[in-house]
């Protein structure tokens, strides 16, 4: 516990100290003024079911999303696809790919996509045409993680970084422009001898979608993110988010996994601010469930959205 402490505090002040400067930019004023929000709807029900408290529990495909430094942490080859249904017809779609380089680190692939119900076409006089129009948005993101191993750098020897470039593209006025992920994830530390990890993320970090008339920035967003083993089937976790075009949220999280010889089933309870107050009494809660079996996981969450509706998210997940 003694050397325990020191780490922490530093990295915990050196995330810290990041995140203070790099916020200069984040204000008020900023709220509501950013496009590409499919950017920011997730990956992966297991994460959803977590509220969103996921930067620093990640370790395979979705790590592309979540943060590209623990793609070191991938072991062999891992896929995940996962279908959100939202209210009002709206879909979304995700995919990752991720594969271990060994001691080089490991390498990423996503795609993300969102669909959204008809709308019809108008001229100048909004006079109905007769066709129908369906808005979609798209991103396409590689990425590459590595593992530091130099016991020269003391409290950053087994930590992680990594960087993920994506291209975006929104059919309304055909507008598209590139972006970057760039994440840091901690070696593990004791605490009470269980693994403890601090993670620290940007995202969204780049150009804009330039439409014909208007150009609207990335939801651009600063994270730090912590995950904890309470016991070797019970998973902590947070996450403090800074968004450029909301205000700061947090998103906890908590799992229970019972484990057979075979593979394991989980439970999830998570809670995300960002939503509380919004549409409903129980806005801002999410409930998962998984199994896993061997080389392939199954999860499922949602969150209920008071008036709206409810989301609810399917993940499919393979390791080989």
């Amino acid at each position: 516990m003694r050397s325990l402490r020191p780490r922490a505090a530093a990295l915990a002040a050196a995330a810290l100290l990041i995140s203070t400067s790099a916020r200069a930019g984040f204000e008020t004023l900023d709220v509501g003024s950013t496009g590409a929000q499919f950017l920011s709807l997730g990956a992966g029900a297991r994460a959803e079911g977590l509220g969103g408290a996921y930067g620093a529990v990640v370790d395979d495909a979705e790590a592309i999303y979540w943060n590209p430094a623990a793609l070191a942490r991938v072991s062999g080859q891992s896929a995940s696809l996962m279908d959100e249904t939202l209210p009002a017809g709206i879909n979304y779609e995700f995919a990752g790919y991720a594969d271990s380089l060994g001691n080089w680190g490991g390498i990423g692939l996503g795609f993300q996509y969102l669909t959204q119900p008809g709308i019809t076409q108008t001229d100048s006089a909004g006079v109905s045409t007769g066709g129908n129009f369906h808005p979609t948005d798209m991103a396409v993101s590689v990425g590459y993680g590595y593992t530091i191993r130099n016991d020269n750098l003391g409290i950053f020897n087994g930590s992680s970084l990594g960087v993920t470039a994506k291209y975006i593209q929104s059919t309304v006025d055909s507008a598209s422009t590139y972006a970057f992920d760039l994440g840091y994830l901690s070696a593990p530390f004791k605490i009470f001898d269980r693994d403890f990890r601090i993670a620290y993320v940007a995202q969204n970090l780049g150009g804009q979608l330039k439409f014909i008339a208007a150009s609207d920035p990335l939801p651009m967003n600063l994270k730090l993110a912590t995950s904890y083993n309470l016991t070797s089937s019970w998973l902590l976790a947070a996450d403090v988010n800074e968004p450029v075009g909301n205000q700061p949220y947090l998103a906890v999280g908590t799992e229970y996994r019972a484990k057979f010889d075979e593979g394991s089933f989980s439970g999830r309870l998570g809670l995300n601010s960002r939503s509380i107050g919004q549409a409903g009494s129980f806005d801002g809660i999410s409930l998962g469930l998984g199994a896993k079996f061997k080389w392939l996981s199954f999860d499922y969450a949602f969150a209920p959205l008071g008036a709206l509706g409810m989301s609810n998210y399917i993940s499919l997940g393979f390791s080989f």
